[in-house]
């Protein structure tokens, strides 16, 4: 298939005119003509924490649901996802990744690259709405029967560093070409750096569910601003305020990724659902617990691109969303619009 005078965002996020031609959604010729004008196509968003959209709870999901959920990130400039669990039994998180392997067959729409484990090796204290009665240590008996049956895909945790057995924990994946990511914590400055030592390779939605930054303490907040792995950003200004944000792009800069930590509720109606086995309020902004606390998001990545590029402007909160998380997981596909990259026309 070929396009012709095609404005897009080239590899070098310049916006150009040029002819495009594809097979199945790879970029397989590129002839760049001189400048673009009016609204460029991106290159496909990577989402690598979301627990559903559209009315698709992941947790509870079968694959044609999943599968429908692609479909709708797809329209949204999603061209890879990692679904994302929260802390329940052993036995549903596996339940649960079947399903997700089932519909990762499927790549159609938006790719799913891998699932995203959020919990259960978490701080009973930065828990945020997940059910206690699920939170336990580490174990590698979890990772092993994920690993079996995700195959090639990739596995992504969120653990915290304080739970008991984190560190050889996060060795174990690492070493087995997974991911540790830091978050749903209250350690300190010290746990983190040990963490990271054993291969941690990022931050988890960063300032939320983990202890704050003190400036006698730097908590977990502060070691994902001063280190250089990359952060996660929930760019909603809901969860982050806009100087907050600001101050995350100053300090980080090419280490950031905007994710949406969306939940079910995510482009349908306001009102109550259910989320992490509890009720939950939805209105215009944000998602709530009867106490008030956070309980994910109705943020889509389109809308995340618009907020952050509030402060950065469009280019770089473009790279947030698209070569940032293609960088962190290795996807040689994702990431601009090049020869041999995937792109939705």
């Amino acid at each position: 298939m070929v396009y012709r005078n095609v404005t897009f965002l080239d590899r070098n996020y310049n916006t150009v005119l040029g002819d495009i031609e594809t097979e199945n959604g790879i970029v397989t010729s590129l002839n760049i003509k001189g400048e673009g004008r009016g609204e460029p196509v991106l290159p496909p968003f990577t989402d690598i924490h979301i627990h559903g959209g559209y009315g698709v709870d992941i947790m509870n999901a079968v694959r044609s649901e999943i599968m429908y959920l692609s479909k709708r990130l797809y329209e949204d400039n999603v061209g890879a996802y990692m679904p994302t669990t929260v802390a329940k039994s052993y036995s549903k998180i596996l339940c649960c990744a079947k399903e997700v392997r089932a519909a990762s067959k499927n790549r159609d729409y938006a790719e799913i690259v891998g699932i995203h484990i959020e919990g259960p090796f978490i701080s009973h204290k930065y828990k945020g709405i997940m059910e206690d009665k699920f939170i336990t240590s580490c174990d590698t008996k979890l990772y092993d029967d994920l690993k079996e049956i995700m195959g090639d895909l990739k596995i992504r945790f969120t653990i915290a560093p304080e739970c008991e057995g984190a560190e050889e924990f996060c060795k174990y994946v690492t070493e087995n070409g997974d991911y540790i990511s830091i978050g749903h914590s209250g350690g300190t400055y010290e746990d983190c750096k040990r963490l990271t030592g054993a291969g941690a390779s990022s931050y988890t939605h960063l300032f939320n569910a983990m202890s704050p930054l003190h400036h006698r303490e730097t908590g977990v907040t502060g070691a994902g601003l001063l280190d250089n792995n990359f952060v996660e950003v929930i760019c909603d200004f809901v969860h982050l305020s806009k100087p907050c944000a600001d101050l995350i792009t100053r300090l980080k800069k090419d280490k950031i990724i905007l994710v949406t930590d969306a939940m079910e509720a995510m482009g349908c109606e306001k009102g109550k659902y259910v989320f992490c086995g509890k009720e939950v309020m939805v209105d215009d902004s944000s998602v709530r617990d009867g106490s008030g606390r956070l309980a994910g998001s109705i943020l889509t990545m389109k809308k995340a691109v618009k907020n952050m590029a509030e402060i950065t402007g469009y280019k770089a909160a473009v790279k947030m969303a698209a070569e940032n998380p293609a960088k962190l997981l290795g996807l040689e596909k994702y990431g601009y619009i090049d020869m041999g990259k995937r792109i939705i026309l």
